[in-house]
């Protein structure tokens, strides 16, 4: 049950990264397309050749095509589609007009592109950052070779440097401050599921109370208080009557239900800073914290008289149990798990002397607190 939940946890934080992802890639793509229609505006203005400004057009279009792809959840193929639309505009764009416009500052986007991608392995990011790599070399080496195609001015070979460096400035801020929530997001969800995992590894898988090893944390941390303030603390150990009779008669899913009905009576007539363990098989253990000797008394006959005067339906029949309980109170001096053996004694002394007894137990002393004269009954 626990590992389960944990996969579906995994899978969901990972559904969750892909989505974020996707939208990362959304914005950019906005991004760069409004940068390339600012720039098809500059070349209108400054009167470039038609079939350079078609090409920037073009580039636009595209770029809106790779915005749907990943509004589509198709990530893989946007971010194929935008590595090689990115490398390609930057390598025509820089041999054409030259590395003072400030193009090639647009390959810096590709590295979040690649990095931050979820749904691609180690080797195709290695592979992806090789391409990129050789991209940009040959950007670099194509510039000193070649003479711009395009001649601008340096005002104006200046201003699109300008926009191209403020414009990737922003996205990669703006990437930044995403990742920065999302990984806010995971570390929460991390905690999320951490607590989740201490509770259900604290708790009895059928009856969901505390299970014998988070009992024994609860009980020596009372332990400690107690000694620390002085003030005693109770224990009842409480035993279903027959229980084997209950399984025979009726079968194990009844028995199940009866633990699972029981946890729940005792959950609600306790107070809410009581714990309860399922101790094991048919056997609980209830800590009361700050509890003197009536106190003890009072929760251990109370028990006892509900649990008498309950009955489980099930199948057209109503199965009615009853308890044998011990109670004891933990004094300052006292060894918390010599007080828990005390009270096994105190209920084994009720099973002996006719069950459905709540039985309080002081050192050898037995005392009755509750009889009743139905027995165990179905």
């Amino acid at each position: 049950m626990v590992e389960r939940d944990k996969a579906i946890l995994d899978q969901r934080d990972v559904d969750i990264h892909k989505q974020n992802y996707s939208r990362l890639m959304q914005l950019l793509s906005l991004v760069m397309a409004a940068l390339s229609t600012l720039m098809s505006l500059v070349l209108l203005i400054m009167r470039a050749r038609m079939d350079l400004i078609i090409y920037v057009i073009s580039t636009i279009i595209v770029l809106f095509i790779l915005f749907f792809v990943f509004r589509t959840n198709h990530v893989t193929a946007g971010y194929h589609g935008l590595v090689y639309l990115t490398c390609l505009n930057c390598l025509i764009g820089n041999t054409l007009i030259g590395w003072r416009s400030g193009i090639y500052i647009l390959f810096l986007l590709l590295i979040p592109i690649i990095f931050y991608n979820p749904i691609i392995n180690k080797i195709h990011k290695l592979i992806s950052s090789v391409f990129f790599g050789l991209v940009f070399l040959s950007t670099i080496v194509l510039s000193f070779l070649i003479e711009p195609i395009l001649r601008f001015t340096i005002f104006q070979l200046q201003f699109m440097n300008s926009i191209n460096v403020i414009v990737t400035f922003v996205v990669l801020a703006g990437i930044a401050l995403i990742e920065i929530r999302n990984s806010n997001k995971v570390s929460m969800r991390l905690i999320e599921v951490n607590n989740k995992l201490a509770y259900h590894a604290s708790r009895d898988s059928l009856t969901n109370l505390l299970n014998r090893r988070t009992m024994n944390q609860y009980i020596q941390m009372e332990y400690t208080r107690s000694k620390r303030s002085g003030k005693p603390f109770g224990l009842i150990m409480a035993d279903v009557d027959d229980f084997k009779r209950v399984n025979d008669n009726h079968g194990h899913a009844a028995g199940d239900l009866v633990l699972i009905e029981l946890a729940g009576l005792l959950s609600a007539t306790l107070r809410k800073q009581d714990s309860i363990a399922r101790w094991g098989g048919e056997e609980f253990l209830i800590l009361l914290p700050e509890t003197d000797f009536e106190g003890v008394q009072i929760a251990a006959e109370k028990v006892r008289d509900l649990i008498a005067q309950s009955s489980i339906p099930y199948q057209a029949h109503d199965i009615q149990i009853t308890l044998s309980i011990g109670g004891v109170v933990c004094e300052r001096e006292a060894n918390w798990d010599d007080c828990i053996k005390i009270a096994d004694r105190a209920l084994y002394y009720g099973k002996t002397h006719g069950k459905n007894l709540a039985v309080f137990a002081k050192g050898d002393q037995y005392c009755i607190l509750g009889y009743s004269d139905s027995g165990s009954t179905e």
